[in-house]
């Protein structure tokens, strides 16, 4: 589901679309017991930014062990689902027959379904994460609602059509002009692509993410492009950058609370979560100079 381009754009050698596909697909395989360590446990576990109130103070290690800067991450991520809810209309453009694309360990097709009652084609490019989307719909009853599909973006069945479909923090790995292409073949007259996204505003804040998330954000203006030559068109641009900061101190906090405490890590683990610390300092470094937006978009199709 990568943007191959850009995902390649640092090696010397360009790599075929479907050796691209699988790289962030094994990416992801690769960090899903480091996922649910850190944003777990199920059934609802998501791996995006979390959604913070400006009356709300993140947590920080020296006041706070490891489970309770999750279990805020954890609350905070869920006010992301339910602030994107609010702005996209969920009720009524969200409750029908939707795409969950990139769906990472299914807390968001979980969501959709739980609390507006969609039926949500849960979609991954990552071979491990499907069986266990499909445990967790399981042990929330919503199995007969949510089914995940294993492929890659830019090839979804023809198996429409589809109410609207929704992408959190995962349209920056796709091809966005054939993604935009594909949608108006799968979604109905009218039907919605929501899309929660990191977008470009310098290129320093391009290069931090890429540093760790292997794709480089594009601008609101490269997906608005994209998706007009699709029929589609822009009807909402909703800025959360400032709202979503406090994630990366969460973050970063849970990171150090855990090499403080858990003297049972091993040397690679270690290494691990210090790029990892280096990585959420970084960002928000980024995200406080304006290096980067976090927006919420949403496309209607003509």
């Amino acid at each position: 589901m990568s943007n191959l381009n850009e995902l390649s754009s640092s090696s010397q050698t360009a790599l075929e679309p479907q050796d691209e596909v699988r790289i962030v697909g094994q990416y992801y395989d690769d960090k899903t017991a480091r996922l649910v360590r850190k944003y777990g446990p199920g059934p609802r576990i998501h791996y995006h930014v979390g959604h913070y109130p400006s009356s709300e103070t993140p947590l920080h290690a020296h006041d706070a062990t490891p489970d309770a800067i999750r279990h805020s991450i954890r609350s905070h991520q869920e006010g992301l689902l339910r602030y994107a809810a609010k702005i996209w209309g969920a009720e009524h453009r969200l409750s029908g027959r939707i795409l969950d694309v990139g769906c990472g360990l299914g807390g968001g097709s979980l969501f959709w379904a739980q609390e507006y009652g969609a039926d949500v084609t849960a979609v991954t490019n990552a071979q491990e994460h499907a069986p266990i989307v499909d445990g967790f719909a399981r042990e929330c009853g919503v199995d007969g609602k949510v089914r995940t599909l294993v492929c890659d973006a830019m090839h979804l069945p023809l198996d429409g059509p589809y109410d609207a479909a929704v992408a959190i923090e995962s349209s920056g790995y796709f091809n966005r002009p054939q993604w935009f292409e594909r949608l108006a073949r799968v979604l109905r007259p009218g039907g919605s692509v929501c899309i929660e996204e990191v977008f470009i505003t310098r290129p320093h804040g391009a290069d931090v993410w890429a540093e760790y998330f292997y794709t480089k954000p594009a601008t609101v203006r490269d997906y608005a492009e994209a998706a007009q030559s699709a029929g589609f068109e822009l009807v909402d641009d909703v800025d959360a950058t400032s709202e979503t900061l406090p994630f990366w101190e969460e973050s970063a906090a849970w990171t150090k609370a855990v090499l403080d405490s858990d003297s049972s890590l091993s040397a690679v683990a270690r290494r691990q979560l210090r790029i990892s610390l280096m990585a959420n300092q970084a960002l928000g470094a980024e995200w406080q100079a304006g290096g980067l937006r976090l927006g919420f978009l949403r496309f209607e199709l003509k």
